[in-house]
């Protein structure tokens, strides 16, 4: 309780922003991004200072100077290390000087200035909480590969935090320092901005999302080092690395003392914990993805030899990963005793098939589960479960696209 004392006195403390803005062969833009910057907040009244760390440019930068109330403070990275040690950097120097909140603004020009001011402000009326830029990409020409990274982001998010953020990948935010150096950090490049919303997310800190403008410079203009392949495979880890630590039965370090952070089931031998799993299921807010994501993580369950404790582990990781408990159960049901020794002896018959490369004729009732035959059902058990997890998912997802149609903040069921 005293650490959490400790971080919300920081946050409710004398706010002091600084900001930040990460720097990698950005020779052609930083220099307007700095001075569109300065007229933005000095027209409204502000002097911030700015920290800008260069990660391993090849390309000399321009001069940045300051003046008497604008301090400008270069950060030098021998090599390129990424965005996130960047932004680490940046952070740890900042906090040493006094600052409690870090405005990051990407290089690249493509932030609106006037939106650091929208930013500003929710982080001043918000101090405890991290601002997130979230930007209308609907009405701004957007290349499809990232409104489809996005979505998926959004989507994955959700399943690991339980709080809806539309843009995940903007750049543009304000953080608290105090609670950001506080968590551990495992990634270092973009997928750095990821894991930070997660790990704030649960130790309690709110994710608060603010409009701002899209902007996408035409193909040849823009300048970016994102590499669609290498990159995009680093967020895809860490979205599984993401997802296996919120499996995990391991407490989360905790930043502030109203965590919106969904707790772990409960005993459960108690009444009270399956009614609160009941309620949880019936929300409405499910989504028809994880509506079926949840379904098909039942059908995973159910079809593993964790036979009695399949219902348990269903509503544990159910909980665990914000999905709807009950579509879950009802997924894990495919192994209820009538059907469970058709699986047993499918599972044993593939993986006799996988490991000898021939069927077995042998049933059900003349398993010994020696050790000639544990290998063989364990593998085909796993096979089996993972086909089956994925027909399930898209069978899912096909037939609540057809019966449950999604509109706005509800959804309509087609008669």
């Amino acid at each position: 309780m005293a650490e959490l004392r400790y971080y919300a006195g920081m946050a409710k403390g004398l706010m002091k922003p600084v900001i930040v803005i990460p720097v990698f062969n950005h020779a052609s833009t930083l220099g307007g991004v700095v001075e569109s910057l300065r007229e933005a907040l000095a027209g409204a009244g502000e002097e911030l200072p700015m920290i800008l760390v260069d990660d391993g440019s090849t390309s000399p930068l321009p001069e940045i100077k300051g003046g008497p109330v604008w301090s400008v403070t270069l950060l030098t990275h021998k090599r390129n290390r990424g965005k996130g040690a960047a932004l680490r950097t940046a952070f740890e120097h900042a906090q040493q000087q006094g600052f409690t909140h870090a405005i990051t603004v990407d290089a690249d020009g493509q932030h609106d200035p006037g939106d650091v001011l929208k930013v500003l402000a929710a982080a001043r009326a918000h101090t405890e909480d991290l601002i997130l830029g979230q930007r209308d990409m609907e009405r701004a020409e957007v290349p499809r590969a990232s409104r489809t990274g996005r979505n998926l982001s959004r989507f994955w998010m959700r399943l690991y935090t339980g709080q809806d953020m539309p843009d995940t990948q903007c750049g543009l935010r304000a953080y608290p320092l105090a609670a950001t150096l506080a968590v551990p950090q495992r990634f270092r490049r973009y997928d750095f901005e990821t894991e930070i919303l997660a790990r704030l997310s649960w130790g309690g800190i709110r994710i608060r999302c603010v409009p701002v403008r899209c902007i996408y410079f035409p193909p040849g203009k823009r300048v970016t080092h994102f590499r669609p392949v290498l990159d995009s495979t680093r967020g895809v880890w860490a979205n599984i690395f993401l997802v296996f630590r919120r499996l995990t039965p391991l407490p989360f370090r905790r930043l502030a003392g109203d965590a919106n952070v969904t707790p772990a089931f409960g005993k459960w031998w108690k009444w009270e914990s399956w009614r609160d799993a009941a309620l949880a299921a019936m929300r409405a807010g499910s989504s028809n993805s994880e509506l079926a994501m949840a379904f098909a993580m039942g059908i995973f369950v159910g079809l593993t030899p964790f036979y009695i404790l399949q219902t348990i582990l269903t509503i544990y990781l159910a909980r665990r990963m914000h999905l709807n408990v009950l579509a879950a159960v009802i997924g894990s049901q495919i192994s209820i005793p009538p059907l469970a020794p058709v699986w047993f002896t499918a599972s044993y018959s593939l993986g006799h098939y996988l490991v000898d490369g021939q069927w077995t004729g042998e049933a059900f009732t003349r398993f010994d589960f020696s050790s000639r035959q544990l290998g063989p059902f364990l593998l085909g058990n796993l096979v089996l479960a993972c086909v089956m997890t994925t027909v399930s998912l898209f069978t899912a997802r096909a037939v609540l696209g057809w019966v449950r149609v999604e509109a706005g903040d509800g959804v309509r069921v087609q008669r």
